[in-house]
């Protein structure tokens, strides 16, 4: 997808200066973004992983290497999904430990 038309995408689910953004609905756009990419399928319908790496640093290392080589309008839109996605899922641990004390007695067996 070409920079614009990912920018109208963006404005259209947050709005213009992203006052509807969440961690769910960053996450819900993120994902939507990714059924735009081609998946292999096993005969039973699972998804075929094709990858090497065995560690979350190796994975990173690929990815950015990768990134390095897209074309500008590529590399911007996949870094910039990166860094939104990191920055809401900060918020959302931020949340979870600043309120889950809340919910700490819901998650308690009772008896």
């Amino acid at each position: 997808m070409g920079l614009e038309d990912f920018k109208e995408r963006v404005r259209a689910a947050f709005g213009d200066d992203l006052h509807k953004a969440s961690p769910a609905s960053v996450r819900d756009f993120l994902d939507g973004l990714h059924t735009d990419a081609p998946m292999t399928f096993r005969s039973d319908a699972r998804i075929v992983v094709d990858e090497s790496a065995r560690s979350y640093e190796e994975v990173m290392r690929t990815f950015f290497a990768r990134v390095l080589e897209m074309p500008e309008d590529q590399a911007l839109q996949m870094l910039w999904a990166v860094a939104f996605d990191l920055c809401y899922a900060l918020i959302e641990t931020h949340d979870a430990e600043r309120i889950g004390h809340l919910f700490k007695s819901l998650e308690e067996p009772t008896g």
